[in-house]
């Protein structure tokens, strides 16, 4: 026989669930304490916290937590004090770069004399920028296990990668052995690189007004674990390239892994995938063109099976959940449907998939 509880307890319950929500919400204003857990890192709780992580904001934690020496080594347990998030949002960040800095050609104008007052690439403090100029974004490393390393663009030398780096355009990440990696852009894309892994961030830009966002990357080897941020743009593109496609995405979470042989496995494991052939078709003869020697042209003879996509055949294919394809340099396969059970019992696709979980950012303002 069931035991129905008096009314006086739901009552007693239901006060109990209000009060905790008041105070959740009074908590929101107010500092917080929060205490590191295995794997946890300063960027990684900032972007859980505030949405994004800058230097600036490196800055202000480490006044805000002088108990700790170096907060690129935190450990499990310790206490990190948080600003509330309006507190930190009154601290100034970053300034944006601009694109001559990025690395972006501008066109040749005349020479006129200088004007009082701001110029047009150097938009006055406090206010937007223009809709046409280009607002440089970055990626940050918000876990490292094992050990990596990063060459800056440009540059001829790699140098230890560590938790907390930001990473700009054309910068590059090597993953090395036994060891794994978790870059978050400013949108809050996440990748994750598992070991013998090198990335190449090709572009990070962001056109503010039309909020058209603009993400290329390039996977020469290994694995990468994507969980794409929702694109507010339908013109913003998110592209993974490797050297036999292109995957562009808006909104998903699948892998990309290349081979030794430059062959290119990719899963969907939510949403949709459109992979792209990244060889550009040959253009066709002209009339009047040398069209070769003569040559004796064989006979008929038997009809393969079906086989992969030549390619040559194809443009463009899209890949629904739980669907993968394999590209080579030689042609595509069919989609085809993959076991996700049987893939999340390999260890990487379940840390993949827990981490994902765990990442709960504020919702991006539009």
């Amino acid at each position: 026989m069931k035991r129905i509880l008096p009314r006086r307890y739901l009552w007693f319950f239901l006060c109990a669930v209000s009060l905790f929500s008041l105070f959740g919400l009074s908590d929101a204003n107010e500092t917080r304490l929060v205490r590191v857990r295995k794997g946890d890192t300063i960027s990684y709780l900032s972007f859980k916290i505030y949405g994004m992580y800058d230097q600036k904001m490196g800055e202000r934690l480490r006044k805000e937590n002088p108990q700790i020496k170096n907060l690129d080594l935190i450990y499990a347990g310790q206490q990190v004090r948080f600003p509330a998030p309006e507190d930190m949002k009154k601290w100034p960040g970053e300034k944006p770069l601009k694109p001559v800095e990025r690395g972006l050609v501008a066109e040749p104008k005349e020479p006129t004399p200088p004007k009082p007052g701001p110029t047009p690439e150097t938009p006055p403090k406090g206010e937007p920028l223009a809709e046409t100029q280009v607002q440089a974004n970055k990626g940050v490393i918000t876990f490292l296990e094992g050990q990596a390393q990063m060459k800056k663009a440009g540059g001829t030398q790699w140098s230890s990668a560590r938790p907390n780096m930001i990473l700009l355009e054309r910068d590059q990440v090597k993953v090395l052995a036994r060891s794994r990696a978790e870059l978050i852009l400013d949108n809050q894309t996440v990748m994750r690189l598992s070991e013998n892994t090198l990335l190449t961030i090709q572009k990070l830009e962001e056109e503010p007004a039309p909020q058209k966002e603009t993400v290329k990357m390039e996977l020469s080897l290994g694995r990468l674990w994507t969980r794409a941020a929702k694109l507010f743009n339908p013109a913003s593109r998110y592209d993974v390239k490797t050297p036999t496609a292109i995957a562009g995405v808006q909104g998903t979470i699948y892998q990309v892994s290349v081979a030794d042989d430059q062959s290119t496995n990719i899963q969907v494991y939510e949403g949709a995938v459109n992979v792209y052939n990244p060889f550009p078709p040959a253009k066709p003869s002209l009339p009047g063109e040398r069209m070769g020697k003569p040559h004796e042209v064989p006979g008929p003879g038997e009809v393969p099976g079906p086989t992969a996509v030549s390619r040559e055949e194809w443009t463009s294919i899209v890949l629904r959940q739980f669907q993968q394809i394999t590209v080579t340099g030689r042609g595509i396969s069919r989609p085809a449907s993959f076991d996700v059970q049987k893939e999340r019992q390999k260890e990487w696709v379940r840390w993949n998939e827990e981490r994902d979980l765990d990442f709960q950012p504020p919702e991006r303002p539009r």
